[in-house]
């Protein structure tokens, strides 16, 4: 999972067309049920740099659906959080939404008229939208549904009046959430002078780092538990007080930046220079244990050599019908040495992944087994049917070997010699190690 900095605006463009009525309805509203069932709000506003600010805001967002809750605000970088809730918030929130004048707001317009003003414009302006849907109240009612958008000069007293609300009500809320909520490690990426490290926890679970000093470029696959290391260390180095720090600079030499990414969507942003008043107080300090992590784990003398083989890694994808599957053998670097590790993910979900080390008999097993299967005589194909099938099954091969022999293949409803053979036999193998996924 990648640290992604245009994730707000993208979901922004997804979620508008959820709500259709138009603002030229607005005189029409329907009465917002006091005690029905919330099914979505969404609200955000974004502040043009020449438009008033209140209390220096840029961006406001808040949306919540029937078990989920999304908040980001931020000046310029933003504050962000994403979790899962009960459905309680949803009840509560009902009063107040229904306690607000949502008539006549100043500046409204079509969604289209938003998106088309032209740049020069949106600086002067704060652009807004609010959507609401009630489920029905019996069977058979039609969902109460309202939405309006617009842009006004950031100062227009019904929609700020409506905003602080907002603030008042999730505000404490969010940062209960945020205190009584797990959170996991899922990216850091640091930039600045002549090093640079690229931390990233992928959906399978695989962990890896990339460092860059100079010259040198090194790329390891890490053991899982140095995830909550790190973490622990980002916990308690004091880096987080640090989020939202900006200063701009033209001198690429002297830039550096710091991403911190959660699952939670939570960010640690901070992007200075190195002149006067360019890093916050302590940064460095903080950001010190960080990298001296990540150039120990890099730099740890391996305990043991790897077992012998002439496999380097493996990766065996299926799509289709079948549920999506995904195979990896990778070397990985372990507290006390590097290993091979198998994992396969069954599905999507990171929760249907599992992996183990092998030993030098499991390694020698399954060459046999490609071996015994003709892979290598595999490699360029490329797979097509003959006419368009619109199911069945596809999948991808790859492997690569210790005398740097790259063999790879692809299809979609057509497979090489032995394909189905191969993938009786190497599901057998990989079930008596990590059992049946099904």
């Amino acid at each position: 999972m990648k640290f992604c900095r245009t994730f707000w605006t993208g979901l922004v463009g997804l979620l508008l067309p959820l709500f259709s009525v138009s603002p030229s309805s607005a005189a029409a509203m329907p009465e917002l049920p006091k005690g029905g069932v919330l099914r979505h709000f969404h609200y955000w506003s974004e502040y043009g740099e020449e438009a008033f600010r209140p209390d220096g805001m840029e961006r406001l967002r808040f949306e919540m659906q029937p078990r989920h809750i999304y908040f980001s605000q931020g000046r310029p970088i933003p504050d962000t959080f994403s979790v899962r809730t009960d459905g309680s918030l949803n009840r509560e929130f009902v009063p107040v939404l229904a306690a607000l004048d949502l008539s006549d707001w100043p500046g409204q317009m079509e969604q289209s008229e938003l998106y088309d003003l032209p740049d020069k414009k949106k600086r002067r302006l704060c652009q807004w939208y609010i959507g609401v849907a009630f489920e029905p109240e019996k069977p058979g009612d039609i969902p109460v549904r309202f939405s309006i958008s617009g842009a006004d000069d950031g100062s227009s007293p019904k929609r700020l009046a409506a905003e602080q609300a907002f603030r008042d009500f999730f505000g404490p809320k969010i940062d209960a959430l945020k205190a009584s909520t797990p959170r996991k490690l899922v990216g850091l990426l640091w930039l600045g002078g002549d090093a640079s490290y690229d931390f990233d926890v992928e959906d399978n679970g695989i962990v890896t780092l990339e460092r860059r000093k100079g010259s040198e470029r090194k790329r390891l696959c890490l053991y899982p538990g140095f995830v909550e290391e790190l973490d622990r260390l980002i916990r308690t180095s004091g880096i987080e007080k640090h989020h939202g720090f900006f200063q701009r600079s033209e001198d690429w030499s002297k830039k550096f930046s710091l991403g911190i990414s959660f699952d939670t969507h939570q960010r640690i942003e901070v992007s200075g220079h190195r002149d006067a008043g360019g890093t916050p107080e302590g940064f460095f300090a903080a950001l010190a244990p960080l990298l001296k992590a990540m150039d120990e784990v890099m730099d740890t003398p391996a305990g043991k050599a790897l077992p012998p083989t002439m496999l380097s890694s493996l990766s065996f994808r299926v799509s289709g019908m079948v549920i999506g599957e995904d195979v990896r053998l990778y070397e990985r670097m372990d507290k006390d040495g590097p290993v091979f590790v198998l994992n396969r993910t069954v599905g999507h979900a990171s929760d249907g992944c599992r992996e183990a080390v092998l030993d030098a008999a499991q390694l020698a097993e399954l060459e046999t087994l490609l071996e015994r299967n003709g892979v290598r005589s595999w490699n360029g194909f490329k797979g097509r049917p003959h006419m368009d099938v619109l199911d069945g099954e596809g999948f991808s091969f790859s492997l690569t070997l210790r005398d740097g022999t790259n063999i790879s293949a692809s299809g979609e409803n057509a497979f090489p010699a032995n394909y189905n053979i191969f993938r009786k036999e190497i599901r057998r193998f990989i079930d008596k190690i990590l059992g049946n996924q099904e």
